[in-house]
């Protein structure tokens, strides 16, 4: 019996690196487990397969599929948001679209996700 043994987890950007290491450690510690992946359905199939938890494509910058994804995960003991991207470049030349992209999902996708676990 693990540590998180009944408890239900919910991580946003949980398919590699950081994310898929606390994916495997939740479900090693007893946890049900969802993650959520926007990138390689492969990468994400292949943790869901080799842990039991449960991969869910989701777009972090869409404020309704992070609000849906919540909601559909039920009664919510732990939320991890690993979710985000970096914009890099001259400020003077960045675009205005990857920079509302970077705010929706490393500001507004935490915010809503953690509102609606709250409800």
């Amino acid at each position: 019996m693990g540590a998180f043994t009944g408890k239900t987890v919910l991580i946003l950007g949980g398919s590699r690196g950081i994310g898929a290491a606390i994916v495997r450690r939740f479900v090693t510690d007893g946890a049900n487990v969802r993650f959520t992946y926007a990138g390689s359905k492969d990468a994400a199939e292949r943790l869901a397969q080799e842990t039991g938890a449960t991969a869910v494509f989701t777009d972090s910058a869409d404020r309704d599929a992070v609000i849906d994804v919540v909601r559909k995960s039920g009664a919510l003991d732990i939320l991890v948001v690993n979710a985000g991207i970096g914009v890099f470049g001259d400020a003077l030349e960045l675009n205005a679209d990857d920079i509302d992209r970077l705010f929706k999902i490393n500001i507004h996708a935490p915010y809503h996700a953690s509102v609606e676990a709250a409800r």
